[in-house]
């Protein structure tokens, strides 16, 4: 199966599976989903999470310190809250992203090693993806979700108490479903590399806001 990793982005995970950062950090997201679990789509950034909070410094010099072996020409910082944004720029306008982020949230089930990273469970992406939706849903997820769901046994209900228990938060049936209704709104189509049929997906989220909403009545 071909990856769908870039080079560049195939070789940093390789030199960061040799740093510090590899016991520090586990790797999650849509990146991490779809190279480790789905295959399903190509992603952009490659995103690190610590429980923990952490010195961005130390960070950057790691980054930097790949530049002989990566060959990127410049190196840009940002950051949000608690977000950590790296971009490293190369001569052919290609720019590989890094996001190391403080996400004070004890994971579902524990990371396991590949490739020498700590890898983050496709349960915990699934019940982060079913948060995100519920709060501020991007069309990546609604894929991402469903590409899971397709594949593997969770219910959507599962993933809702999965999510209250990790975030402490109350994650509401009548919300969610709201966010599954407008599933249409938010799909700014990942590239994908296999077929998830678009109307079938609208359909599913539709159906399971459906489905919460006459739990809530009944």
């Amino acid at each position: 199966m071909a990856s769908i990793l870039t080079p560049q982005q195939k070789q940093a995970l390789e030199l960061i599976s040799q740093t510090k950062l590899a016991k520090q950090f586990y790797f999650s997201g849509g990146t991490a989903l779809s190279h480790y679990y789905l295959h399903h789509r190509l992603s952009e950034d490659l995103d690190f999470f610590n429980e923990g909070e952490f010195d961005p410094q130390a960070i950057t010099v790691t980054l930097k310190s790949l530049q002989p072996k990566l060959g990127f020409n410049s190196f840009d910082f940002q950051n949000s809250f608690n977000r950590n944004l790296f971009f490293l720029r190369f001569n052919n306008e290609y720019v590989l992203k890094f996001e190391f982020t403080y996400y004070p949230f004890h994971q579902v089930e524990s990371p396991t090693i590949k490739g020498g990273l700590l890898v983050d469970s496709v349960l915990d992406i699934a019940t982060n993806k079913l948060f995100t939706i519920s709060q501020k849903p991007r069309g990546r997820d609604y894929y991402d979700l469903f590409a899971i769901i397709n594949k593997y046994s969770y219910t959507l209900e599962q993933l809702r108490m999965l999510a209250k228990q990790k975030f402490d938060w109350q994650v509401d049936p009548l919300q969610l479903a709201s966010r599954f209704n407008e599933v249409d709104h938010h799909l700014d189509d990942p590239i994908l590399t296999e077929t998830i049929n678009r109307n079938q997906l609208i359909t599913f989220f539709q159906q399971e806001a459906l489905n919460f909403t006459k739990q809530i009545v009944e």
